[in-house]
């Protein structure tokens, strides 16, 4: 009975200190940036870029950018989704870079893309009130 107590400490004994070396290398490994966070904040920037597409259509376009002669038409949508694609990979890119040595830059991008869906889900919200 006594060895078998005896084999059951030394178990346990040797597990503690294998957690505590794993918490110390956690410890001294840089900090990781949040992909997904990051990704779940991409997802609603895109969504509140498709829903306000959707409510935009064939309506009259104030945007010069995304103005086809006044309206919002498929050269526009194509616009708005150039430009999506193009800012959620500027992001990635940065964060690949500079996310581990500095992490409010991850930060910095999910507040960014959480900003803008709200911002373009109440555009939406605004054309389908003024149909």
């Amino acid at each position: 009975m006594q060895t078998k107590v005896n084999r059951l400490f030394m178990a346990a004994l040797m597990a503690s200190v294998m957690a505590v070396g794993a918490l110390r290398a956690q410890e001294a490994a840089p900090p990781q940036p949040e992909w997904r966070g990051l990704a779940i904040s991409m997802a609603a920037h895109g969504a509140a870029s498709g829903f306000d597409s959707y409510t935009s259509w064939q309506r009259v376009e104030r945007n010069g950018f995304l103005a086809d002669k006044g309206r919002f038409t498929t050269r526009s949508a194509y616009n708005k989704a150039g430009w999506f694609a193009g800012i959620t990979l500027a992001e990635i890119l940065v964060v690949k870079k500079w996310g581990r040595k500095h992490p409010w830059v991850a930060r910095a991008c999910r507040i960014a893309n959480f900003g803008s869906a709200g911002m373009l889900v109440s555009a939406g919200v605004h054309n389908i009130q003024n149909r």
